[in-house]
């Protein structure tokens, strides 16, 4: 049977949604996602808010939404699900762990779009419970299938560090990159704040040392999606087709303030790319074809 349909007139106030999403009161603590869609109807862009994005994260203006920019629209919804009461876990200390986007067409950023967001595939991994939030965007009018997305989510599980266990072997030498002339990025300490008031995600890991703090992070951490975001811009007209897909893979955390290395490599069907920190580990690994 398929999953109930609730459908709005607008999307959810963003810090209200933020709010319920992140109080773990009220919380059934059961061992399933709930079964419903959400789905926002006559979504359009903010042109104040795109205009934050674009200058957070590196974006023209060109009359098109970026590739990445309908996840941000969405947040709304997708805090709405995690706030549910049967959703059984708080979205603080839920880790966002890969990405994936279809792009059908480019998104012309006035348009009027449909929004709708459900759960899919709990699972147990070794870390913990992953999910994944299932998202799609359509034309208001014509119902056609413009954009989707996967978001792959992680809630780990609590088990304290042994400080006997041996340390993870450093990741093997990518070969694609070989040749890649690295890109350094200095990469200031107010991003997350920058991030927040384009997208209406305040988490508070992402926006001073202070409040970065309580959540177990020495400072404030760079929010995945400007990263993957920062990416796209940097790739340029490879980012302008029509048909696209983007996927990534979120590593180590970024801290603010960082210096870090952009790399591509050309493939047969498109450019891998990856953000590197000084010690030489990932921050960020993905691909757009």
């Amino acid at each position: 049977m398929s999953a109930p349909i609730f459908d709005l007139h607008s999307l959810p106030a963003m810090p209200a949604a933020l709010l319920r999403a992140a109080l773990p009161f009220g919380k059934t603590r059961g061992t399933t996602l709930p079964a419903m869609t959400l789905r926002a109807h006559g979504c359009r862009a903010s042109p104040v808010l795109l205009e934050r994005y674009r200058a957070a994260c590196g974006f023209d203006a060109d009359g098109f939404l970026p590739l990445t920019y309908p996840q941000v629209l969405v947040t709304p919804l997708h805090l709405g699900l995690l706030g549910l009461p049967d959703f059984p876990y708080s979205v603080l200390g839920t880790v966002h762990v890969r990405n994936r986007i279809q792009q059908h067409r480019r998104l012309p950023d006035t348009a009027a779009l449909t929004v709708s967001c459900r759960f899919d595939g709990l699972r147990e991994v070794p870390a913990g419970q992953e999910f994944d939030l299932l998202t799609r965007v359509e034309a208001e009018d014509s119902g056609e299938l413009l954009w989707q997305a996967v978001s792959t989510l992680l809630r780990r599980h609590a088990v304290k560090k042994d400080a006997e266990a041996p340390r993870k072997a450093p990741p093997p030498v990518d070969a694609r990159f070989a040749s890649s002339r690295p890109a350094p990025w200095a990469i200031p300490a107010d991003t997350g704040r920058r991030y927040a008031r384009a997208s209406g995600d305040y988490n508070p890991i992402h926006l001073t040392g202070l409040s970065a703090k309580p959540f177990g992070f020495p400072r404030a951490i760079a929010h995945g999606m400007w990263t993957l975001a920062r990416c796209v811009a940097e790739l340029g007209e490879v980012a302008h087709a029509d048909a696209l897909a983007l996927e990534c893979e979120f590593k180590k955390p970024l801290f603010l303030p960082s210096r870090v290395t952009f790399q591509t490599a050309r493939e047969s069907a498109g450019v891998a790319f990856r953000v590197m920190s000084e010690d030489g580990k990932p921050h960020l690994m993905g691909r757009l074809g």
